[in-house]
């Protein structure tokens, strides 16, 4: 693995730059993009199959955009629509059904059989945050669903006034990161957290710790060089790390997809002490 101090690394002046404190991705364009990137990165890995998995259901999300409509309003650890979420997951079930891999046919064949009251605790379990509430097998499934819902919720909610603090958190549904983003284009070299649950991004500056706000003891971990797209953000400080995934180095990279495929450099930074600071949803914590 190669380990870096963040001196190594000029990072961009962002205290004069103009800046968008929160961004809010077009879904329909996310989701497109996340299961391009997810197929992509299934060629020649060792869990292809997941990946693909992964790809089809973030195609069925974005097939059912147009049924989320903005249903209940947005808070930290609630659901928007109880009722509408459980009905989300149904037709979700209902996209997946077909020529399903072996792995996960059971797995699908035990949540369709779970009664709505099931489904729902589960689906509020994870809302609050208790992963080990729901069964590992199905939670990514029950989490497509409550994404998406929010997701559509987020873009309906105003925007709050959150200035210029710089949150661990996501500010629109309080929820960890999946990873932190490096943008081109207008936000080129901003680093934007990306919510696993709302879908929405927000800013924070490159130089100190996305989870306590250090800046004393960064370094950045990868297996490839120091220009690898995926690397680790890991924190001497409070012993926590998150993924940096560079769009500029690799402009077709997406958060969710790029963390998803590189969950082996997770197992070494663990292995070095650190504590992952947020959550993949194809792979929730237990």
């Amino acid at each position: 693995m190669n380990q870096q101090p963040n001196l190594a690394e000029p990072l961009p002046d962002q205290s004069s730059r103009h800046f968008t404190p929160l961004l809010q991705p077009d879904l329909a364009g996310l989701y497109r993009r996340r299961a391009a990137r997810l197929r992509a990165l299934a060629e020649g890995h060792d869990h292809a199959d997941y990946l693909r998995w992964a790809a089809r259901v973030t195609e069925a999300q974005a097939t059912l955009l147009p049924e989320a409509g903005a249903c209940g309003a947005l808070a930290a650890g609630a659901m928007p629509d109880a009722g509408h979420c459980i009905a989300l997951l149904d037709r979700l079930l209902e996209h997946l059904g077909h020529d399903v891999p072996a792995p996960v046919a059971p797995h699908l064949a035990a949540l369709r059989g779970l009664a709505a009251a099931e489904r729902l605790a589960g689906a509020q379990a994870l809302a609050e945050g208790r992963f080990d509430a729901a069964p590992a097998a199905i939670a990514p499934l029950l989490w497509a669903a409550l994404s998406l819902q929010c997701a559509t919720a987020a873009r309906a909610a105003p925007v709050p006034a959150c200035g210029s603090a710089e949150l661990p958190a996501c500010p629109m549904c309080g929820t960890a990161p999946v990873a932190s983003l490096i943008l081109t284009g207008e936000h080129h070299g901003m680093r934007y957290l990306h919510c696993p649950l709302c879908e929405s991004a927000w800013h924070m500056v490159r130089a100190k710790c996305s989870n306590c706000g250090s800046a004393a003891d960064l370094d950045y971990l990868s297996f490839e060089t120091a220009e690898a797209t995926v690397r680790a953000e890991s924190c001497g400080v409070c012993r926590g790390y998150l993924k940096v995934v560079s769009l500029e180095r690799d402009p077709h990279a997406e958060a969710v997809a790029d963390d998803l495929a590189t969950l082996a450099l997770d197992d070494a930074v663990a292995g070095e002490g650190f504590q992952r600071t947020g959550f993949n949803p194809f792979a929730l914590p237990g």
